[in-house]
């Protein structure tokens, strides 16, 4: 910057414009050919923890926030956009990044850098002007939170109702678009209520914890489970046709019925079983009609002695 005493093209002293940008709340510190440090505001103190006196004559090189992007790559060397502005003149569109607070934490900023030239064009140095982002991460962690809490039930943390049927809507207009396979699994526990009545539901929320582990563990990655309400369970399987949907689901129905509840560690004095119901897209078919067609073969099941699997 020019000297405290020397005034610009309005008669303002630079004294009157540092005063000015003192008082925003953004930070920013410009840098000279070097990229050594020759200004620093109260907000870029203010965001960063440090205090002029340490980082005036520092060069943005020397590494000193430790700035690095969204994918953890460091922002000091080849990346820096300060550089691009001194050396080719470029400004740079904002940018998030995370600089690395006096106290040693990581804070999140969005970055625009400006390359500064004299009134003849000649390249004095550069700006950079920051914001602390920390709010809007807050915000979007918290969004993704209300997401999965919308999404997903808090008992067994399988996706809930709302979202399976939203999912299979989706993944029947696909399997119609091009000609796949899709298979649902529709379970019930047997005797849940006996359970429950007999041991309280405290206990019957560890069965139903037990039993949706054991369902995520047994469907493949892009498969999806749900619990459809109460002790009734939904399982999609895209891609799928229905002679696989049967090994699946009976390969879950003996993974429960050899598993036993171990809570307040204690083997607690009964077996858990799940009747299950299977049924492939028919061409054409609806949302409700598929479900409907699983539930069906569910209540077969159930018919036919419980701790089964019948095919819709």
């Amino acid at each position: 910057m020019a000297a405290p005493t020397e005034n610009n093209a309005g008669g303002l002293p630079c004294e009157t414009y540092k005063a000015i940008l003192d008082q925003t709340y953004d930070g920013v510190y410009f840098v000279d050919n070097d990229r050594r440090i020759t200004y620093w505001n109260k907000g870029a103190e203010r965001i960063s923890g440090y205090q002029p006196s340490e980082t005036i004559n520092f060069r943005c090189s020397d590494d000193l926030l430790c700035h690095i992007d969204t994918e953890g790559r460091g922002m000091c060397g080849p990346l820096c956009p300060l550089s691009r502005a001194v050396n080719s003149g470029q400004s740079t569109a904002q940018t998030r990044v995370y600089l690395k607070h006096k106290d040693g934490r990581r804070v999140a900023v969005d970055v625009v850098s400006s390359p500064i030239n004299d009134a003849i064009g000649r390249r004095l140095g550069a700006v950079q002007i920051f914001r602390d982002a920390s709010i809007y991460e807050e915000e979007a962690r918290a969004s993704e939170l209300l997401s999965k809490l919308a999404s997903i039930d808090p008992l067994t943390e399988l996706l809930n109702r709302r979202k399976i049927e939203m999912e299979l809507d989706l993944e029947i207009k696909k399997s119609r678009r091009l000609g796949l396979p899709l298979s649902l699994i529709f379970g019930d526990l047997d005797y849940f209520k006996n359970i429950n009545d007999q041991y309280g539901h405290p206990v019957g929320d560890e069965v139903l914890k037990g039993v949706s582990r054991h369902l995520q563990a047994g469907i493949r990655e892009y498969d999806r489970a749900a619990r459809y309400g109460g002790e009734e369970f939904l399982i999609m399987l895209p891609q799928t046709k229905a002679e696989i949907a049967v090994e699946i689901a009976e390969r879950l129905r003996i993974s429960i019925e050899r598993w036993r509840l171990i809570h307040q560690e204690k083997l607690w004095p009964f077996s858990v079983t799940i009747s299950l119901g299977v049924a492939e897209l028919n061409r054409d078919e609806s949302l409700a009609s598929l479900i409907d067609r699983a539930d069906k073969a569910l209540y077969r099941a159930k018919q036919g002695g419980r701790n089964a699997v019948f095919l819709s």
